[in-house]
């Protein structure tokens, strides 16, 4: 990614916020409050970078280009991708070699019977990207039977995600992190959803990348989450902030909690950091 050359040096030139979407900076799926998009574009014609650190596709950010626009590359797929909006490109990845994903797919069918619960996305990572949904119920746990069933993917998968009963899911997380936490990682991003990708992967790992590797002049990074999978940008941030209705996990690892998705958050944090300016 390009440097943007500026000559403006505003009061927020060198800060970036990078957000999760749902659950912090919405107040409901998909909606951002007028007091967040106003106090955005305030921290942004002051000189900040503002982006988001989602689950979700690159292209979910179109929901909201009526009331914000980011101005730094977007953390997606959990931090599994690092993309660049306006030119349309990936600027880096992490991701896992297809056979020890086809090993771990191979765990859950065979040792779980109520694996019907469960539905796996695989994200492409061969320079492009999308997904599939996969039943695994519906096939053989046989090596040939789920390669078949994949072969549409290339040498290596960005996220995986697991959907079903909550009680299962928190059973299911902590036999994978037992087997085979030395190769993936294993968060839960509601309770009924637990996503799999690379150990070396996460939102935060991804803002660590564009603070010491892209030439943006990035100072102060501020991370801001609810949920299990946002503790590691809140871990790697030089600020963490949990908003009020995180859960205790993330509330007890931020920096700072602030005030609940619903209350604004984005705005509340915005105006904390002027104040300590």
């Amino acid at each position: 990614m390009e440097k943007k050359v500026d000559l403006f040096m505003g009061k927020f030139t060198g800060y970036l916020i990078c957000t999760d979407c749902d659950g912090t900076l919405t107040y409901e799926p998909g909606k951002v409050s007028d007091e967040n998009a106003q106090a955005i574009k305030y921290f942004q014609e002051e000189g900040g970078l503002f982006t988001l650190a989602t689950g979700r596709f690159p292209d979910h950010v179109d929901l909201f280009k009526d009331k914000i626009q980011i101005n730094a590359p977007m953390v997606s797929l959990n931090g599994t991708l690092l993309y660049d909006i306006d030119n349309g490109s990936m600027i880096h990845k992490w991701g896992s070699p297809i056979e020890q994903c086809y090993e771990l797919l191979y765990y859950m069918r065979e040792s779980y019977d109520n694996i019907e619960d469960f539905w796996v996305n695989g994200v492409l990572a061969d320079g492009t990207f999308g997904g599939i949904s996969y039943n695994l119920s519906e096939h053989s746990s046989e090596q040939h039977s789920l390669k078949k069933a994949l072969k549409g993917f290339p040498c290596e998968m960005l996220k995986m995600v697991v959907v079903g009963n909550a009680d299962v899911i928190l059973k299911l997380q902590a036999d994978l992190k037992k087997k085979f936490g030395q190769r993936f990682r294993f968060d839960t991003s509601w309770p009924e959803g637990l996503e799999i990708q690379s150990i070396d992967s996460g939102k935060g790992v991804a803002v660590q990348y564009m603070k010491t590797h892209l030439d943006t002049d990035i100072h102060t990074t501020i991370g801001v989450g609810d949920y299990e999978n946002d503790m590691t940008l809140l871990e790697c941030a030089d600020i963490g902030y949990a908003v009020g209705n995180a859960i205790e996990s993330v509330k007890s690892i931020a920096d700072r909690v602030t005030v609940s998705n619903k209350e604004h958050a984005l705005a509340a944090i915005i105006n904390d950091l002027e104040r300590g300016l």
